[in-house]
């Protein structure tokens, strides 16, 4: 799996939503154990896919797939239920509130500013669905749980090191050491990157600059989507980075003066972690995309996406949580053990 812009803008969970294969009624409520998998040997004809790594995962050992064209009865998939949020309906704008944060962020302590080693390490736990379809076995959904690691040096060079776990192995609500623990028996991917190859978000070194670090945002995630674009290109930069305080602080003011961003309060994340959650809604309001930030340091905790309304073509409970990312650890690492 190879990290590049054109990856990491099909993070954009929902971008390729309005043609989705037709589908028998399924209820994404409840989980995909009453049905046998499918083969994990596919030859699709069309990929509407939920995430980026769920699109290179469907083959993987460990991706759950259920056929949902056609069967003898309802076949279940799972969607966890959405976070509770404190401020659910008539949130109130975020800006005030991510101003505030970014002052205690810039005030507070410079946590490995000094460290000078050579690899960028980022690490995520995600969870997304992936339905693909084919002529010849109908369509069908792939439930794809996977932590993936990722080292990447200034040069370009790097290793990233995907798990793909079984979603008994983790649940609706893992903790983070069931989540690891689960990771180092899950089959992995490992893929090496001479220099040049493993592609940032935005060249190294980021930008401390408000405006200068919009530009770059919007240089990978293009701004026709408004607001949306400008949450999705910060969850992409920390998703390939691990960012020094000085980034966070000018991502957070970043987001302070983007329309559209609302304060949903604070709230507890799928691993327990308690922060402070922004959203943003599409200008169609069919989805919507949610940030969670740990209150003291600024990092992004998670990033959740989910239908407001039902897709074209496909018959889904709303609201639908259809992707999530918890972002584990970032830090700098002399090599790539």
């Amino acid at each position: 799996m190879k990290i590049d812009k054109d990856m990491l803008r099909q993070l954009d969970p929902a971008w390729d939503v309005d043609d989705w294969p037709a589908a028998s009624q399924v209820d994404w409520s409840t989980v995909a154990r009453d049905s046998s998998p499918a083969s994990r040997r596919r030859q699709w004809t069309r990929r509407a896919a939920l995430g980026a790594a769920a699109a290179s995962a469907a083959a993987v050992a460990g991706v759950v797939i259920v056929q949902v064209a056609g069967p003898a009865r309802p076949v279940f998939a799972a969607t966890p239920p959405p976070l509770h949020l404190q401020y659910d309906k008539d949130a109130p704008a975020a800006r005030d509130a991510l101003l505030k944060l970014a002052s205690t962020v810039q005030a507070g302590p410079a946590v490995n500013e000094q460290r000078s080693d050579r690899f960028s390490f980022v690490r995520v736990g995600q969870w997304s669905l992936d339905m693909s379809s084919s002529a010849k076995d109908g369509t069908t959904v792939a439930v794809v749980p996977q932590v993936i690691s990722t080292w990447r040096a200034t040069d370009g060079s790097g290793k990233v090191v995907t798990a793909s776990l079984h979603r008994s192995d983790i649940g609706d609500k893992p903790d983070a050491q069931a989540l690891m623990t689960a990771a180092t028996r899950g089959e992995t991917q490992v893929s090496t990157y001479a220099a040049g190859q493993l592609a940032a978000v935005i060249a190294d070194p980021i930008p401390h600059d408000v405006d200068a670090l919009a530009k770059a945002l919007y240089a990978h995630q293009p701004q026709d989507k408004g607001a949306q674009s400008a949450v999705r290109a910060v969850a992409d930069l920390y998703r390939a980075a691990a960012v020094d305080r000085d980034v966070r602080v000018a991502a957070l003011r970043f987001l302070a003066r983007t329309d559209g961003v609302l304060l949903r309060g604070e709230i507890t994340d799928r691993l327990g972690r308690r922060g402070l959650a922004v959203s943003v809604d599409s200008t169609t309001g069919d989805t919507r995309d949610l940030l969670v930030f740990d209150q003291r340091t600024g990092w992004l905790l998670a990033h959740e996406s989910m239908f407001l309304r039902r897709p074209e073509k496909l018959p889904v409970k709303v609201p639908a949580v259809f992707s999530y990312v918890l972002y584990l650890e970032q830090d700098r690492r002399p090599d790539m053990a």
